[in-house]
This record gives C-alpha cells, structure tokens and sequence, in this order.
C-alpha cells in the first residue's frame, strides 16, 4: 500500500506540472519554480531584500541572491536603498516583472479555483485528515531536506 500511494504522489505531482504548463502564458516560459515564486514574494513582501525574501520562501540567502541576479540580468528586477539605511539593498519589480507577477498571481488563482472545486465533494472531518496527513509529510520532507544539506533547491 505505501509504495502504491507513493506513486500515486509522483502522479499527482507530475499532473500538476502538466497541467500549469499547459494553462500558464508564454510569459512564464524560461523562469523556474524558484524564480517566479521569487518574483511573486518581491511583489508580496512589504521591503524585499534578500534575507526577508529566503525567509518568506525557505531557500538559503544564497539561493536567493543568485537568483536575483539573475532576474536583475533579464530586466525583471530593480533595486533601491533606502535614504536612511544606505547598506541594505531592496528590491522592486520593473514593469517587466510586474506583468509576469500578475500572469503568475492569475494563474495560481486558476489553480486555486480548479482544485477547490475538485474538494468540494469531500467533507469537512475527510479534508481535515487529509490537511493533517499532508502537514506531517511535509515536515517530514523538510527534516529529510535538512539532513541532506539543506534548503537551497527546496522551491
């Protein structure tokens, strides 16, 4: 049974990624899963640097910098200091990237929509296992993550 339900997972996962290729724009071609949930946090965080941005995600600083650099790179971010504080550098979305932080922000409401539907047809006390089954396996997830080294590829 678990090996059965471990594949189940890898389906799952795998239809989901078939499904937000197939549903997402253009735009988002050529930026992976770290890189536009990087650009959604700039956009959500109130001042986005890069320690604020690997805590919002739980990715390294690291991880985060070199990501930036490159969305620096293709026009997607800017950066700023503020007049007060001249050593800590933020970060802001150009024009660019506030038009592929809206095509992401549309597309995970979709996602939202699609699958909530899709649950409504399960009660209250089954959804309420399922969220705790799947709380613990995550964590599990993040101390086998640990282990091994860490968070830098974890989104």
């Amino acid at each position: 049974m678990n090996h059965e339900l471990l594949t189940l997972f890898a389906s799952y996962m795998e239809k989901q990624e078939v499904l937000s290729k197939l549903t997402e724009s253009e735009k988002l071609h050529g930026y992976n899963y770290s890189e536009i949930h990087t650009i959604d946090a700039v956009g959500k965080i109130g001042e986005p640097n890069v320690t604020a941005i690997s805590e919002y995600m739980h990715m390294t600083r690291g991880a985060i910098s070199k990501i930036t650099k490159k969305l620096q790179r293709d026009g997607l971010l800017s950066t700023y200091m503020k007049p007060d504080n001249q050593q800590k550098i933020f970060f802001s979305l150009t024009e660019k990237g506030k038009i592929l932080y809206e095509e992401h922000r549309q597309r995970h409401e979709l996602w939202l929509k699609r699958d909530d539907d899709f649950l409504k047809k399960y009660d209250k006390e089954y959804l309420n296992q399922l969220q705790n089954f799947m709380s613990d396996f995550n964590e599990y997830l993040e101390e086998k993550i640990n282990e091994l080294g860490g968070k830098e590829d974890v989104n």
